[in-house]
C-alpha cells in the first residue's frame, strides 16, 4: 500500500498513486463492502454503542442506524451494524 506498489493507468502509462489516493480508495472499498453485506442477525441491541454515545454527551436518536450507515440499501442491518452491536463469535 505504497506509491511504489499502487499504480493508476493514465492513457497507456501506469503512474504511481499518491498516498492520499491510496487511502481514499481503500477506505471507500472497505466501507462499501461491509456496508452492503446483510448482518446474519437482525435482532441487535447496540447497548455498548448507546453507552458510548451517552458518555460523550450525544445520545442516539431513532435515526442513528441510518446516520451511522448501519443499514443496507434495503433497510436491513449491515455487517458493520453487527460488529457495532457487539460483534460475532
Amino acid at each position: 500500500m505504497s506509491p511504489r506498489g499502487c499504480l493508476i493507468r493514465i492513457g497507456s502509462a501506469a503512474e504511481p498513486m499518491s498516498e492520499r489516493m491510496i487511502k481514499q480508495l481503500f477506505a471507500t472499498r472497505t466501507r462499501n463492502s461491509i456496508g452492503r453485506i446483510t448482518a446474519p442477525r437482525q435482532e441487535l441491541s447496540f447497548a455498548q454503542l448507546k453507552i458510548y454515545y451517552e458518555a460523550i454527551g450525544r445520545p442516539l436518536n431513532g435515526k442513528f442506524a441510518t446516520n451511522l450507515e448501519l443499514k443496507t440499501a434495503e433497510g436491513a442491518y449491515n455487517y458493520a451494524a453487527g460488529l457495532s452491536a457487539g460483534g460475532y463469535e
